[in-house]
């Protein structure tokens, strides 16, 4: 059964995902006799809709969900999918508001919501059963990329570090003083990185190019309040400069901390300052002595031999 569409607000449409929104009719303005059919009324895609069919002839279309949200139904704080009316838009064409213009509109636009054709109870669980598993798979996807990121990030470089020290100097009961600083460390690193994401957050509500030309033309502006402007321009400038400069200390800090950790790890092995004459005994100059003490044997018995 056909309804009247609403033309002054966004309308939800609690509709299944296989089903289909027909709009038909038109409406005239007196303001200069412009006829508008649902296609001009309506926004499809600001409510989560795709043009799903069409017959112009009698001015009706065919709307199917597509199945994301409408960014007019999110604004509107509705569930999507829903009717998106471009009456605001049309009326600001016409410099009325929109309720001046719907004030002078006649006809009217009606809409029929039509089930989706029936899912077969074996196909309708085979869906489900493949949806789940593709979204199953994605939070796998999207949780192993996550641990990569982490794991690259500066505050995971300084954890990978710890475990390594830790590992390192675990046993060995001359670094006991030395593994307590790892968690001491860890804290260290912990508030630099706080510090760094709170910096880089305000530093990415800062337009830096639009700041610079705003205390460009403050600069070159001969009008009243110009010169005070810029003093606060030229502060905020500044602020944001300081900004960067905290983001990239806290950034050394954390270089300097994962640094730290590595070399424990890399000293604290059981082999540091191996070479190649370490032994009281050398095996390498034992063999090398024997074969000097041959040779001279050798050459001792050809001396005899040759008298």
């Amino acid at each position: 059964m056909f309804a009247l569409a609403p033309l002054g607000r966004v309308t939800p449409l609690s509709v299944d995902p296989g089903a289909r929104v027909v709009l038909r009719g038109t409406v005239r303005t007196s303001v200069d006799g412009s006829v508008f059919d649902a296609l001009a009324l309506f926004d499809p895609a600001a409510g989560g809709l795709r043009l799903a069919g069409q017959h112009p002839d009698r001015q009706e279309y065919v709307l199917a969900p597509t199945g994301g949200p409408g960014p007019a139904c999110v604004a509107a704080g509705e569930p999507s999918p829903c009717l998106a009316p471009r009456l605001a838009e049309l009326a600001h064409e016409r410099l009325r508001t929109g309720a001046e213009l719907a004030s002078t509109l006649s006809g009217r636009v009606e809409l029929e919501a039509t089930a989706g054709p029936a899912i077969p109870p074996a196909a309708l669980r085979d869906a489900l059963t493949g949806a789940v598993i593709v979204g199953v798979v994605a939070v796998v996807v999207a949780l192993l990329a996550a641990a990569r990121r982490l794991a690259r990030s500066p505050m995971g470089r300084v954890r990978a570090a710890a475990r390594e020290a830790t590992r390192a100097t675990r046993g060995d009961a001359t670094l006991q003083r030395l593994r307590g600083q790892v968690s001491v460390l860890l804290a260290r690193a912990t508030q630099l990185d706080v510090a760094r994401r709170a910096c880089l957050r305000r530093l990415r509500r800062i337009d830096r190019a639009a700041l610079a030309k705003r205390v460009e033309a403050r600069a070159r502006s001969t009008a009243p309040g110009a010169a005070d402007a810029l003093e606060w321009l030229t502060a905020e400038r500044a602020e944001a400069t300081r900004l960067e400069s905290d983001v990239a200390a806290s950034l050394a800090g954390l270089e300097r901390i994962e640094s730290a950790l590595r070399v424990m790890a890399l000293r604290a092995r059981a082999h540091r300052g191996v070479s190649a004459r370490t032994a009281r005994a050398d095996p390498v100059d034992t063999v090398a002595a024997e074969l000097a003490l041959r040779d001279e044997g050798l050459a001792e018995v050809d001396r005899f031999v040759g008298r």
